[in-house]
């Protein structure tokens, strides 16, 4: 597939999700993924930043906002807001582990204070893209594991606490013909060096996004939002 080909069917395939929904809230961090969402909806979308009031994702995103112009909505979380979501998210999936939980609290407390009906969120692009440290770390680990996993056990697990509150997610970069296209292909079309995400770096370059957006590499949710720090320093959490 040719890089402008890619980059056509990417966006097309992203705002013909978007395109489907009626008011609709974003879960965003000010990072790569998420903004590109915002921009790929014309601005249209309702963004909501969770995180603690001196969290990275409330820095970013009052920044990237600024930037682009338009308002985010911020959530903010105390040490007691982690006790409640960690109860209900175990009731939806006993067997989560540690290291997942703290994604699905940022999630949960999304979807508790939006107004809207939808909720669009990035889950997809680190699978299919390449986005975690770790595949720019192993140079020989293919992303099939870790999409599969996804798919199968994350996704419904985030359905079922999304349908907790009568919402319903939307994953934009996890539409059939973006996993059927982009999962496949080999590791070196979205992993150069030190830089990974390659495919959707060039669409939002392409969508007229600065440099300072499509070249940013952020923190994963559970850190960036400062949950992880917390959940680390209250060990029977």
């Amino acid at each position: 597939m040719q890089l402008d080909e890619s980059i056509s069917l990417l966006g097309n395939a992203i705002r013909s999700s978007l395109g489907r929904q009626g008011e609709a809230a974003l879960a965003f961090s000010g990072g790569l993924d998420s903004t590109l969402l915002m921009a790929l909806s014309m601005y249209r979308l309702k963004a909501y930043t969770v995180g603690y009031s001196d969290s990275h994702d409330i820095e970013r995103a009052r920044h990237v906002s600024d930037l682009l112009g338009f308002r985010i909505r911020e959530i903010i979380l105390d040490d007691q807001d982690l006790r409640e979501a960690i109860s209900v998210i175990r009731t939806i999936d006993p067997s989560i582990g540690r290291s997942e939980i703290g994604y699905e609290i940022v999630l949960y407390y999304t979807l508790s204070g939006i107004k809207e009906d939808h909720l669009v969120t990035g889950q997809g692009a680190d699978e299919i893209f390449y986005g975690y440290r770790r595949f720019i770390d192993n140079p020989d680990l293919e992303n099939g594991e870790y999409l599969d996993r996804l798919l199968h056990k994350t996704l419904p697990r985030e359905n079922d606490i999304a349908a907790g509150f009568s919402k319903s997610l939307v994953t934009p970069y996890l539409e059939p013909v973006i996993v059927n296209a982009f999962s496949g292909l080999p590791r070196d079309v979205n992993v150069n060096g030190n830089v990974n995400k390659i495919q959707i770096r060039n669409l939002a370059k392409e969508s007229g996004l600065p440099e300072e957006i499509w070249g940013f590499r952020k923190k994963a949710a559970q850190y960036g939002s400062g949950v992880q720090k917390r959940l680390n320093r209250v060990p029977d959490l």
